[in-house]
């Protein structure tokens, strides 16, 4: 049995905020932690500091904050106060995928000439980028420990990229299957081929944006079946300022709720998911 490493991606769970001289800043991830985001900005400035706020959150609902701070003025350091372990070599994507922030806040993909080589390669979709662009990027990244992939796109990863991923200390990589329709096993076959273990290896499973539950009932049995660990990804609209509230038509809420309950808790996994929870 191959022995997992585990690797810590020390991600706030919530907004990151902090001050410099006279000016609090917020940076918000999640459209469901603006209204927390309110509530310190008007907190901030009763203290007397000028509000700054910014983030994906205020990219998508840049009026929320509107009232109460600054929105969307940038900050040259946000991310590493984020997670110091990580980094963009890209930003943007090819996809126009309707359930994601990142086409109407990063726009198409561009291909950075600048970044810090670090742990965590944050880019939405670093196969998309050229040839030359990524083995640059591979080869920048040669010598640090664990390194974590937070979002190839299986759709585009071929041979060439496994065999260049595959000079890497990898820590995880982590691909997608949000639809019936594109799944990652030819991928996957690339990576095993290198000897990229299962271990290292995360499938993201998007549930209650378009499909059924036995649709996301397959996608999540079949990947634990073949030995990897899915990971159920609930749908929330882009503009959701309560988590986990929406219901698609083709769901309940205490489905979803059971199928999130069940599928993120390998621990529980010895009863059968027919059996969860009745």
């Amino acid at each position: 049995m191959v022995k997992q490493r585990l690797y810590q991606s020390q991600w706030p769970k919530s907004l990151v905020e902090w001050t410099e001289g006279d000016t609090a800043y917020l940076s918000v991830v999640f459209t469901w932690d603006l209204p927390k985001a309110h509530m310190r900005a008007v907190w901030y400035r009763q203290l007397g500091y000028e509000v700054k706020a910014g983030g994906p959150a205020c990219l998508l609902m840049p009026h929320y904050l509107a009232d109460v701070a600054l929105v969307n003025c940038g900050h040259p350091d946000v991310l590493w106060r984020h997670n110091p372990e990580a980094t963009f070599t890209s930003r943007g994507c090819i996809r126009k995928c309707k359930f994601c922030a990142v086409p109407k806040i990063e726009g198409d993909l561009v291909q950075l000439k600048e970044w810090e080589p670090r742990r965590i390669i944050c880019d939405n979709n670093l196969t998309a980028c050229s040839w030359k662009h990524f083995c640059d990027v591979i080869d920048n990244l040669k010598g640090i420990k664990g390194i974590d992939f937070q979002g190839l796109d299986a759709r585009l990863l071929i041979k060439p990229h496994a065999d260049l991923l595959a000079l890497l200390d990898i820590g995880i990589i982590r691909l997608a299957w949000d639809s019936m329709n594109d799944d990652p096993w030819r991928a996957i076959t690339f990576l095993s081929r290198v000897g990229i273990p299962k271990s290292q290896i995360r499938i993201y499973v998007l549930i209650g944006f378009n499909d059924t539950p036995e649709d996301a009932l397959y996608r999540l049995q079949t990947i634990r079946e073949r030995g990897f660990l899915p990971l159920p990804q609930r749908y929330n609209p882009l503009d959701a300022l309560v988590r986990d509230s929406y219901v698609g038509p083709n769901w309940t809420d205490s489905e979803l709720t059971r199928y999130m309950r069940y599928w993120y808790n390998p621990q529980v996994w010895s009863v059968p998911f027919e059996e969860f929870d009745r």
